[in-house]
């Protein structure tokens, strides 16, 4: 292994000099004769220089180099440089001395670093141009390698010697002054000379003033300044309408950065008249950072925003051990992480922020807001109940939570046929110290939900309201609270826009308007993952952000370690008949809009069969032989069923299933059953199960078929890898081999690179295929 990375390394490099040109020709003596060679000239030993150029050069005309077809040795030797073997069959006597001018040649034509970087070109600005100069060449060498320097900026050519006589000096007009700053410095300097005074960057400033006004509304004021000068947004105008990467400012060439300098000039011709509340002071404070730190911005503030400002420039919302706040009433101890979570929360509350809790699945997002809660309450919350939205298939676990940590709450669930409606509601919330529903009902009892005035206001899953286009996200939007709390374990699902949406409901403002950020963030991020922009927009979010993940030193240890493994399944000849004939069927349709989704659906069922629930059997004898349990989920409620039903008859024993058809009651009686029994397998529709649950009885997770969705996958797994869970989690993924489900698999593994920013990817991208794309990742090996 170390071999073929050395071999890889060796290639590399070579590639590398080849395309630097850095190479020449040459004449050595070998076992069978004098060759032909091509090395570096930096590296003569990498033996993949002569085979790469060889091949680039080489042609059927110049394979043979006998003495009767090249009169000299000369010629013999031009042609061997093409030939496949480089033999140059000559008289040796005649070889020798020939590769001895070869070599005083080669030496000859190579400038020296040394030498190179003694000519070192400075620039200095003048109005409308320039004056590059150099030091005097004193010998041949140096005269040499400045010949070849005016190869690189033709305008060399015109050095002559300075009126000191101890430099050389060419003048340059504006275009050659902005060609030796945009192309000729760094030419120059790849090549190995020197290069000074070069490049200058604009710095522009905006100096904003924000001052407390009226109603908590903050007003601002601005001031541009361009390398120390101030100036009006009109002058600025006038240098980016010259469309010019470089233009001459205040005595020097700069380099001025267009994208940031247009939104900074929008800043500074906003209309003055316009009020702004604290989160939009803050981005407006943002914008105006190069790197989108609040610490680098010049603002001069009064007393309210002031406090807001010091505070997050502070890194105040970095909060240590040991400052937990009181929670009178809950009934539990938090971690230390978990502690601090609720400080956080506290603070960011404290300077009117709702806060996005976005720890990792199973870590305690639960808790920690059942916490802050009832440190609200006991800090002043006028007897205002809080408000809870979850996914209906969540209700029931905050139902749950609530009364086995905080015991003390009068808690009232909003849901089902039955509920209380309107003035009934309304008297029912009065009553109550948290109210949970579910987003469905919200949409629906909109009228009366949104007139409360609630204490704080909690979205679980809040991914629910990525999209901000949905009737879900403008309700939520509508709430009335003194707090926003935001849970979710991916906080960015698809886009960077997903983000937006949900600080927008915590924040408004606080990111801008949308057009802006897809523009400033979305955009780019999507086209480039590793751009400065992400970067940029994980510092803006920083404050108000909170996400812990179980690799976190300070929580590894808490939880259990977990180890995927793929398990690679055999089409059985049914399968392989019946998968065959629906690419046959694809390939006939006229491939109308809708048919890709349905082919890869007819597929993904057609290896949901024999050869996955024979390696499951398998699999799950050694699980319960070892007296583990393990969870299988299945994409598909009617795959999922039919598991369930060959496990019972392969094992003779009912096996639990959950899926979305059950009722609140029988969901919790298959969780009972599963928890009740011995070693066990519970079977789960992905969908059904993949959140809300905690399941650390199992240590074993088998993803039957695959989402192609890593965030979706992962929160299936985390229902067993959580907190509580002391053992190592084995997460077996399914996969039939020679498949569309393998193609994938290979695909998803180069993007998940992405993950690591801010965006995941769900099975939507293969829609984007091709006809073509599509039947190739779905043929059959």
């Amino acid at each position: 292994m170390n071999q073929t990375k050395e071999m890889a390394r060796t290639k590399s490099e070579a590639l590398s000099a080849v395309a630097q040109g850095l190479f020449a020709p040459c004449l050595v003596k070998e076992d069978d004769g004098w060759h032909a060679r091509w090395r570096g000239t930096e590296d003569a030993e990498n033996p993949w220089i002569d085979s790469i150029v060889r091949e680039a050069v080489a042609t059927p005309l110049s394979e043979h180099a006998e003495r009767d077809l090249h009169p000299t040795v000369h010629d013999a030797w031009l042609a061997a440089l093409k030939s496949r073997t480089g033999l140059v069959n000559r008289d040796s006597g005649e070889c020798a001395a020939f590769a001895k001018v070869l070599e005083r040649w080669i030496e000859e034509g190579v400038d020296s670093p040394e030498t190179k970087r003694s000519l070192e070109f400075s620039f200095k600005p003048t109005k409308g141009g320039g004056i590059v100069s150099c030091p005097v060449p004193r010998g041949e060498k140096p005269l040499r390698a400045l010949g070849r320097a005016t190869a690189i900026f033709a305008p060399l050519r015109r050095l002559e010697l300075s009126k000191d006589a101890k430099s050389l000096e060419a003048k340059l007009s504006g275009g050659e002054a902005e060609d030796f700053l945009r192309y000729a410095a760094a030419g120059l300097a790849k090549a190995g000379y020197g290069v000074s005074g070069a490049t200058e960057n604009a710095t522009l400033d905006v100096e904003v003033s924000l001052f407390d006004a009226p109603h908590g509304k903050v007003r601002v004021e601005t001031r541009l300044v361009l390398d120390g000068v101030k100036i009006s947004p009109g002058e600025l105008r006038v240098l980016l309408e010259q469309k010019k990467e470089y233009v001459f400012f205040n005595g020097h060439w700069v380099k001025l950065d267009r994208a940031a300098l247009l939104e900074k000039l929008a800043i500074a011709e906003r209309p003055k008249e316009k009020r702004l509340n604290a989160a939009e002071a803050i981005f407006l404070a943002q914008c105006c950072s190069s790197d989108g730190t609040l610490g680098a911005v010049r603002t001069k503030a009064g007393d309210a925003i002031g406090k807001i400002l010091s505070a997050l420039r502070s890194g105040a919302a970095r909060i240590g051990p040991g400052t937990t706040p009181a929670a009178p009433g809950l009934a539990g101890t938090l971690r230390d992480y978990q502690g601090r979570a609720v400080s956080w929360m506290a603070l960011l509350a404290g300077l009117g922020f709702g806060a996005l809790l976005a720890d990792d699945m199973g870590l305690g997002k639960t808790i920690e807001t059942i916490a802050w809660i009832l440190h609200s309450r006991a800090s002043g919350g006028d007897g205002k109940p809080s408000l809870v939205v979850a996914p209906i298939t969540l209700i029931a676990n905050w139902r749950r939570e609530l009364a086995r940590f905080a015991p003390g709450l009068e808690v009232f669930v909003h849901h089902g046929p039955d509920r209380a409606l309107e003035r009934g509601f309304l008297a029912c919330a009065a009553r109550s110290d948290v109210v949970i529903t579910g987003y469905s009902t919200l949409v629906k009892d909109a009228a009366f939900i949104t007139s409360v005035d609630w204490q704080t206001v909690a979205i679980d899953e809040a991914q629910a309201v990525k999209n901000p286009d949905t009737i879900v996200a403008h309700t939520v939007k509508n709430l009335k609270a003194e707090t926003r709390i935001a849970l979710t374990g991916t906080p960015v699902e698809n886009s960077v826009t997903d983000i937006w949406s949900i600080e927008e409901f915590l924040n408004p403002g606080l990111l801008g308007p949308r057009k802006h950020f897809e523009e400033r963030f979305a955009k780019p991020i999507s086209e480039n993952p590793a751009c400065a922009a992400l970067a940029r927009l994980k510092r803006t979010l920083e404050p108000f952000v909170l996400r812990r993940l179980k690799t976190d030193p300070a929580i590894a240890a808490e939880i259990g370690d977990k180890r995927v493994i793929k398990e690679y399944c055999r089409l059985s000849e049914s399968q392989r008949e019946e998968y065959e004939t629906a690419l046959i069927d694809y390939s006939r349709g006229e491939k109308r809009r809708g048919d890709a989704f349905a082919l890869l659906t007819r597929l993904k069922l057609v290896c949901d069969g024999e050869g996955k629930l024979e390696r499951l059997f398998d699999l799950l004898e050694s699980i319960f032989a070892a007296g583990e349990s393990a969870l299988v989920f299945t994409q598909y409620a009617k795959v999922g069923a039919a598991v369930a039903a060959a496990l019972g008859k392969r094992f003779g024993r009912r096996f639990p299933f959950l899926h979305g058809a059950l009722s609140a009651k029988e969901r919790e009686r298959e969780i009972a059953s599963f928890e009740a029994q011995g070693p066990c397998a519970f079977v789960l529709s992905l969908r059904a199960g993949a959140f809300g649950l905690n399941l650390v009885k199992a240590t074993h997770v088998i993803h039957f078929d695959r989402w192609w969705n890593p965030a979706v996958e992962n929160q299936a797994t985390d229902r067993a890898h959580r907190i509580g869970q002391t053992r190592t989690v084995f997460v077996h993924a399914f996969i039939t081999e020679g498949t569309l489900e393998e193609k994938v698999d290979d695909l998803l593994e180069k993007k998940t690179r992405l993950s690591g920013g801010v965006v995941e990817n769900g099975e939507s991208f293969l829609l984007k295929m091709s006809s073509g794309e599509i039947e190739a990742i779905a043929s059959l090996d």
